[in-house]
């Protein structure tokens, strides 16, 4: 084999596939950019948006967001992943890898190949720190799994930043429904509805 080529491909192994992943630090060194071979870019941010198809064209496929297989991976987790390198704050890679480890019922707390979910959601925050969506796409996923407390940070701090959308007060009223705080949850639900949201199931619980 050429020099050359095996060179190229030994560095993208590196980049892409080969490098350790922490799941203490999640890649993360403060007060460093998060790297990655294309990018990263911001998902909200409009100078970005053109670099952005790219990406999402190859990688991004609804077969991979139904997390049915990959694209240019062997499963959906390397789609997924690569998109969140390159897009760390990329909603809806983001609630799919949340959905993906999830329905796997894997933490990936320990794993060395691969990122958990919480740290690619730590990762987004760390990357886009203004990103309320992103916040609350946290506070769904550790709702999910149990950790209340934690997720109820992440919902207030989309809502300190402004988040105010009927999916965002539908979510956090599940989440006061689930802590037991009813006189809340109906506040948000109520909110929720006369922002349009759609499913009826939270408010015939909450009356």
């Amino acid at each position: 084999m050429d020099k050359k080529l095996l060179w190229i491909l030994l560095m993208f192994c590196w980049v892409s596939f080969c490098a350790a992943r922490d799941n203490v630090t999640c890649g993360i060194q403060t007060g460093l950019p998060l790297e990655n071979a294309y990018g990263p870019y911001d998902y909200i941010n409009p100078l970005h948006q053109s670099k952005l198809p790219i990406v999402l064209g190859a990688h991004f496929t609804q077969e991979v967001e139904m997390l049915k297989r990959g694209a240019t991976a062997h499963t959906a987790y390397g789609d997924i992943d690569y998109t969140l390198r390159a897009i760390p704050n990329y909603h809806r890679a983001l609630y799919a890898m949340s959905r993906l480890q999830i329905r796997e019922k894997s933490t990936l707390k320990n794993s060395r190949s691969h990122y958990s979910a919480r740290c690619y959601f730590e990762r987004a925050i760390y990357f886009s720190p203004k990103d309320s969506v992103s916040f609350m796409l946290y506070g769904i996923h550790l709702h999910r799994v149990g950790s209340l407390d934690e997720s109820l940070k992440m919902y207030s701090k989309a809502e300190y930043l402004g988040l105010d959308t009927a999916e965002f007060n539908y979510n956090i009223s599940l989440l006061y429904l689930a802590r037991g705080q009813l006189d809340v949850a109906r506040e948000y639900a109520d909110k929720a509805y006369s922002l349009g949201y759609p499913l009826s199931w939270l408010k015939s619980r909450l009356n």
